[in-house]
């Protein structure tokens, strides 16, 4: 008796995030393009204050379903996440330029800044650099809105609940690996709803010592973004499972 084999893909992963099925020229299979990208995600903090970096892989690989090749479901992962202070702009820009250039980053990663308050300050040093970039400032209400094709406005809570659904569904997951997941974790839950007397829903946070919830805002950026804005590296192709 013969039993069906499910061929294993050659992927092929192309230095701008593209990943495809290997052929052989062989007409009969199908050349599908998926994606492998990153966003590099941080929250930016005075000299005594953290600076928070995070990053998620989000991703998109061609399987075998059936007879035919077809991109896979969309996985995003959280992999990175580190915390610093004490250091001045100029050592902030240049590290997350570093970062993102870094393997496995490099050629397929999109920064993304908090760009409210302080973040504009890095947000122009990276933009005289012609450093490609999300700036995304932190308003109230329940929407976002592009306001250029840097800076992007986008309701707190609504981000925060973004970030809610993406974990509940399972469409955003920690790498099993990843440090500091604790602290984001309590970065995360240091974040409550409340209801005004006017009947308006406001976010508030409790600071704590240990993280100031920096960790929890750069993911909170991060998922955002992976969410709603288009990797500005995505000029000439399209790639599946892109909001």
């Amino acid at each position: 008796m013969s039993q069906d084999v499910t061929p294993e893909l050659n992927l092929v992963y192309l230095p701008d995030g593209r990943v495809v099925n290997e052929t052989n020229q062989d007409p009969a299979i199908e050349r599908v393009t998926g994606h492998q990208n990153y966003w590099v995600a941080a929250d930016l903090g005075q000299a005594n204050d953290y600076t928070a970096v995070a990053v998620i892989k989000d991703e998109a690989l061609p399987i075998v379903d059936g007879s035919k090749v077809i991109v896979g479901p969309r996985r995003r992962s959280i992999v990175y996440a580190d915390r610093f202070r004490g250091v001045s702009y100029v050592d902030v820009v240049d590290h997350l330029i570093r970062l993102r250039n870094a393997p496995p980053f490099g050629g397929k990663s999109e920064l993304v800044i908090d760009g409210t308050s302080l973040g504009r300050v890095v947000s122009d040093m990276l933009w005289d650099q012609g450093i490609d970039h999300h700036a995304v400032q932190m308003t109230g209400g329940q929407q976002w809105r592009k306001e250029s094709s840097r800076y992007t406005n986008a309701g707190k809570s609504f981000m925060i609940e973004n970030l809610s659904v993406l974990f509940a569904s399972g469409d955003l997951k920690f790498a099993h690996d990843l440090p500091l997941r604790d602290e984001i974790n309590s970065d995360l839950a240091s974040f409550s709803l409340q209801t005004t007397a006017a009947g308006n829903q406001i976010i508030t946070q409790s600071r704590s010592a240990g993280g100031h919830g920096d960790l929890g805002i750069a993911v909170i950026v991060g998922a955002f973004a992976s969410q709603y804005l288009r990797p500005q590296m995505i000029t000439t192709h399209t790639l599946r499972g892109w909001y």
